[in-house]
């Protein structure tokens, strides 16, 4: 029996690089990358970061979407971003249940503490793909079956970025050197990750900073530079302007992208991730551990450009720690499937790993990240203790929620 979940106050101080959500990211530039996953992989995934315990304990399962054995990787460039989280009381309003005799530093009572820091700038890369949660029994594969997005692996530049990311919601961003650049040829893209780890995880050996992919275009498409027919690029059939008419129509400007992107981006994608905190006593257990969602939607998505698939070349560098990252997407490599990566010294081993990519594109928009909820606390029970924490969430798919209380059984008068 699920139990109605309540919340304590939330301590922070000055010292603290907490900046609370919402989110509001005005003019990204977006480098979108569809290419070939490894679906058993992906459930895999699933079933060690999301399907945790059993499954009538948890009431729900995820599923790979086998009929979209893809993954989307995308490099972002935030030139503004903003923390939207306003103040709900004024402060006159009496509470006594907050610290500090209702006073937060200042602010107003139900104000957040530093959600007016300013403005910051970030760049990202991550992948993310589509999982399906199932909901048990004829009810709960209605009213509880939902399509959300696992991002195995995200990295950003900014520490800031990674203490919000894994403090509220539940990403486990990572610091990394991202490069964002022009390629060879003009109109062309050439982006790069470099980060920390270790090139054989032999005992004993340092940390260090190695390339973990790259990434390589040739020019927007129309063009004349490419390398294979332009009849076989997805480019062709949205130049038709019957179909583009069409399209833009039946969808509107707003939900174009996700037509014209093959489904790269949706227009309001919902992530799901493990949120947890390990018990420093035993560090193979977990104090706290609960399946966080947040959405993210793209709005006025504008200067939609696209690139010859044929043209683009994405190669990771799986190389001693960064082989599970890399693996999560693809499944483990095959015989002669891996090539000398780029930088990497000719004498050591083959890491390099290329990917079929199968569409590519950029554009300009603005993202919300908002709507951050709770989908499923799972239960704790601490070993020698009496506080234990019993199982909590709300696992109702978002169409159904409207309804919710129209079924059901009802008290009697």
């Amino acid at each position: 029996m699920k139990q109605p979940r309540t919340n304590i106050w939330y301590v922070q101080s000055a010292a603290s690089q907490d900046i609370p959500p919402p989110y509001y990211f005005p003019d990204v530039s977006v480098h979108a990358f569809v290419f070939e996953a490894n679906v058993k992989a992906v459930q895999e995934y699933c079933d060690r970061f999301l399907n945790l315990g059993s499954k009538q304990e948890r009431g729900f399962e995820y599923r790979a979407v086998p009929y979209w054995p893809y993954a989307t990787l995308l490099f972002l460039n935030y030139p503004v971003m903003i923390s939207a989280k306003k103040s709900e009381l004024s402060v006159e309003e009496p509470n006594e249940g907050l610290p500090h005799g209702g006073m937060a530093f200042g602010h107003s009572r139900y104000e957040v503490p530093y959600s007016d820091r300013g403005i910051m700038r970030q760049r990202e890369v991550f992948v993310a793909m589509p999982v399906i949660r199932y909901g048990l029994g004829a009810k709960g594969l209605v009213t509880e079956s939902e399509l959300e997005w696992i991002i195995p692996w995200i990295v950003v530049n900014k520490p800031w970025s990674c203490v919000c990311g894994r403090e509220m919601l539940g990403l486990g961003k990572l610091l990394a050197g991202i490069d964002i650049d022009q390629g060879f040829f003009p109109d062309s893209f050439e982006g790069q990750v470099r980060m920390p780890g270790w090139k054989d995880e032999r005992q004993g050996e340092m940390q260090g900073h190695y390339k973990f992919m790259k990434v390589s275009t040739g020019p927007i498409l129309p063009t004349f530079r490419t390398s294979h027919s332009p009849e076989k690029s997805i480019e062709t059939l949205l130049a038709n302007s019957p179909v583009r008419w069409g399209m833009e129509n039946m969808t509107g400007l707003s939900n174009f992208i996700d037509y014209a992107s093959l489904g790269v981006i949706p227009t309001a994608m919902r992530t799901i991730g493990l949120k947890q905190y390990r018990d420093a006593g035993r560090p193979d257990k977990a104090i706290y551990q609960a399946l966080v969602s947040c959405r993210s939607k793209y709005s006025n998505v504008r200067d939609l450009q696209l690139y010859d698939e044929g043209d683009v070349t994405i190669e990771f560098n799986r190389m001693g720690s960064f082989s599970n990252a890399i693996d999560t997407i693809l499944g483990q490599p095959e015989a002669g499937q891996l090539s000398h990566f780029p930088g990497m010294p000719e004498s050591e081993p083959a890491t390099g790993r290329k990917v079929s990519v199968k569409a590519g594109l950029r554009f300009h928009a603005d993202i919300n990240y908002d709507k951050m909820s709770i989908v499923h606390e799972f239960p704790i029970n601490p070993e020698g203790g009496t506080n234990s924490r019993p199982t909590t969430g709300d696992l109702t798919a978002r169409w159904f929620r409207p309804f919710k209380g129209f079924f059901g059984r009802r008290p009697l008068p």
